[in-house]
């Protein structure tokens, strides 16, 4: 058993890495980079600066991933120094340095082009596709210590763990030298215990949420902040001030303005705001989890049921329900359904209406997400448990004088568990699909949303995140899937023996 559970969670995370390495490739092979820019606001603003305008997009070109990208300037720095008056001296008209910057980056290969107005010399240089999917995995997985920061202005910050209390009062190891203050700490929100030492990088944002980590991004609170009382400690005194700001996520900052001084006591003052709604993420896993628990307790019981009814009136409305539900397409029946929720029930058909923070917001996109999975449950079952009315086992539990409901709750049912356990994993890559088309139907802030919003935003960088995280799933559904079949049925053994081979 052992054995068999190694090799499928090996299995799985090859499973995860060919998904995701494809999606890397196609996204970055078959997008036209120019595409980029569809909803960059900026680049629309320097259309009248050329040089600005040039310079921004390869910028940019090359903090996604696209190309290598140096100018004169930077070039020249990197010869004489920042601060050395050589650099001036080359960037005038007619200096040598600009042959020498075009002989030298196009012997590396470079294409060298000229401002259109001042003439600076650029170079640029294509990533192989190849080599950008490599660069993202070789950046897949960051890990904090003592040595990360390298600030020259800083030479004597001290590098170290020691342990401390947060601004709640709990205890929590920080340290010095990190990108993060906070290293562990405990709070009250699962799974209770955190840390900031490993973190998944998948990329920035672009150009929705400009310049913040994907994974930030959906997993960040939305809406308006959180303000709270904070009292601290700053130079030996206690400090009180309101802030929204998570001092969970502080980072290290090098310059610290006025007001940072008066709150912070270290260079650790630039952390992410609180927000009064749920993130992305835990929005779509409510939704997706309530959904996945009703199609399961639903339409299990109403197959169960209609098996025991058949051909009797429940089990014809049964029938004609999963016929109109599988027969007509997703979105028409959302469709209805929304306008049956918000006509009959008073319920609102879009998300934002009364907004993440009250019930009645969740109750129509939860129950369109698992009307299908109600109707594909209560058929697999239905039919599973009317072959098995025919079975021996019943006709011989039934001669012994059991009762319908008694053949039905003690055996067929019993029997029933392990094709319901297989059904699981299939339930919540449903889901999964699903929330792609309900939460953009009813505009739920969450990551099906997010997901075709990131494909017409050509945001390269979201869409192979989520990418990413919807594979993890399935694959590990239909993994934890097999797991338990053996937990319902120990008669199940899944590791191969060498006499059946």
């Amino acid at each position: 058993m052992k054995g068999y559970v190694l090799k499928r969670i090996l299995q799985s995370l090859v499973s995860v890495f060919l998904v995701s390495t494809l999606t890397v490739f196609l996204v970055f092979s078959c997008i036209p980079r120019q595409l980029v820019f569809k909803g960059d606001q900026m680049l629309q603003k320097l259309a009248n600066r050329p040089d600005e305008y040039q310079d921004y997009k390869f910028r940019t070109w090359e903090s996604l991933g696209y190309l290598d990208y140096i100018t004169m300037k930077e070039y020249a720095q990197s010869i004489y120094g920042n601060d050395s008056d050589q650099v001036s001296t080359a960037l005038q008209s007619g200096s040598s340095f600009y042959e020498r910057f075009r002989a030298e980056l196009q012997a590396k290969r470079y294409t060298v082009e000229a401002q259109p107005v001042t003439g600076y010399l650029y170079a640029y240089k294509d990533i192989p596709t190849m080599t950008r999917v490599l660069r993202w995995y070789a950046n897949l997985v960051q890990v904090d210590h003592p040595w990360r920061v390298k600030d020259p202005n800083n030479p004597d910050l001290k590098r170290g763990y020691y342990f401390t209390k947060d601004w709640s009062g709990m205890p929590a190891l920080a340290a010095s030298g990190t990108l993060y203050k906070y290293q562990i700490w405990i709070d009250g929100s699962f799974p209770f215990l955190h840390q900031n030492i490993i973190h998944l990088y998948m990329g920035r944002s672009y150009p929705t949420y400009d310049g913040i980590p994907v994974l930030e991004v959906i997993g960040m609170g939305q809406g308006r902040t959180a303000r709270r009382e904070v009292t601290t400690n700053v130079g030996g005194q206690e400090v009180t001030f309101y802030t929204s700001i998570d001092e969970h996520t502080l980072k290290y900052k090098p310059d610290l303005d006025r007001l940072d001084k008066n709150k912070f006591e270290d260079n650790y003052a630039d952390g992410n705001n609180i927000y009064q709604d749920p993130s992305m993420l835990g929005i779509s896993f409510c939704i997706g989890i309530m959904s996945l628990i009703l199609s399961l307790g639903i339409g299990l019981t109403i197959g169960v049921v209609a098996a025991m009814r058949k051909d009797k009136m429940f089990d014809k409305v049964t029938m004609g329900y999963i016929v109109f539900i599988s027969s007509i397409p997703t979105l028409l029946y959302i469709a209805l359904f929304a306008r049956f929720g918000m006509k009959i029930l008073g319920l609102p058909d879009k998300f934002p209406f009364l907004g993440a923070q009250n019930f009645l917001s969740y109750i129509l996109p939860t129950l369109s997400l698992s009307l299908g999975g109600i109707a594909g449950e209560a058929l697999w079952i239905r039919r599973y448990m009317v072959d098995q009315m025919n079975a021996d086992y019943v006709k011989f539990a039934r001669s012994k004088g059991l009762t319908q409901g008694e053949v039905f709750f003690r055996h067929i049912v019993r029997n029933a568990l392990i094709p319901i356990v297989h059904s699981i994993p299939m339930a919540v890559i449903g889901t999964l699909a699903g929330a792609l088309i309900t939460e953009s139907f009813y505009a739920v802030p969450g990551m099906g949303k997010m997901f075709p919003s990131s494909i017409s935003d050509y945001n390269n960088a979201m869409i192979i995140a989520l990418t990413f995280i919807f594979t993890f799933v399935s694959v590990f559904a239909i993994f934890l899937g097999d797991i338990l079949v053996t937990i319902v049925d120990p008669r199940i053994s899944l590791a191969a023996r060498k006499e059946a081979r």
